[in-house]
């Protein structure tokens, strides 16, 4: 949870020229890189594409130990599939493992260059404004919830709640702070709501996107991202 806040601290205060591209591009560019990923069944182009966009991550002064960790969960959780996909040869279970990675690598490009907002904003354009409040009103409470969670496991701590040794009163506990979180979340989400009607909400609290005019290094990066995925196709 605390990487999710440093992401988004991330994202909204770097001032690399990748974080100053507009949203759109940065978008094409995740989304062609992706497509290379997937159809790519050669291991030297994906170490290479994971190589690029490593300098690029390096090049935006995005925090190493960050991208590591992050990297390192869809790595743990790839290892089931590549052993299973090992049995056939040790090759396609690598693969397996440099696919997770290198898609997350580029997920991890795209929200740590461009804040939450613009990618809103972007997608406003092909979803209901319905369907983008509920990912934005989600995406905001997620900080709420972090910060009351890490309220209730400090209290739980300090009135003896958590127990070395004894995992059932343990449990009993969690379950219990569970409970409160699920009431907290349905006062939250009601108060919210009454909020916003006072305001006069009546859907889309972002507005429309309007598209900006690229400068040469949006097209730059765009024309990149074909490069890799024509010659992942092509090679």
């Amino acid at each position: 949870m605390h990487y999710l806040a440093e992401i988004d601290s991330i994202s909204n205060s770097g001032n690399s020229i990748f974080h100053r591209l507009k949203a759109v591009s940065k978008m094409f560019f995740a989304l062609f890189v992706l497509m290379a990923i997937v159809v790519s069944d050669n291991i030297i182009m994906i170490g290479g594409v994971m190589i690029v966009l490593m300098g690029i991550l390096i090049f935006s002064k995005i925090p190493l130990k960050t991208v590591c960790v992050l990297a390192l969960y869809p790595a743990f959780f790839s290892l089931i599939f590549a052993a299973i996909m090992m049995q056939q040869s040790v090759q396609a279970g690598v693969l397996v493992i440099f696919k997770a990675v290198g898609a997350a690598l580029n997920m991890i490009l795209l929200i740590t260059t461009t804040s939450y907002i613009d990618i809103f904003k972007v997608l406003s354009i092909f979803l209901p404004d319905l369907l983008v409040d509920i990912f934005l009103f989600t995406y905001r409470s997620l900080f709420i919830f972090i910060d009351q969670i890490g309220n209730l496991i400090k209290s739980m701590r300090l009135r003896g709640g958590y127990r070395s040794f004894n995992i059932f009163a343990n449990l009993k506990n969690v379950a219990g702070a569970l409970g409160v979180m699920v009431i907290h979340s349905i006062d939250m989400s009601n108060r919210m709501y009454q909020i916003f009607s006072l305001r006069g909400y009546d859907g889309g609290i972002i507005n429309n996107y309007k598209c900006k005019k690229f400068c040469l290094l949006d097209y730059l990066y765009i024309t990149l991202s074909i490069i890799i995925l024509t010659g992942v196709i092509v090679f």
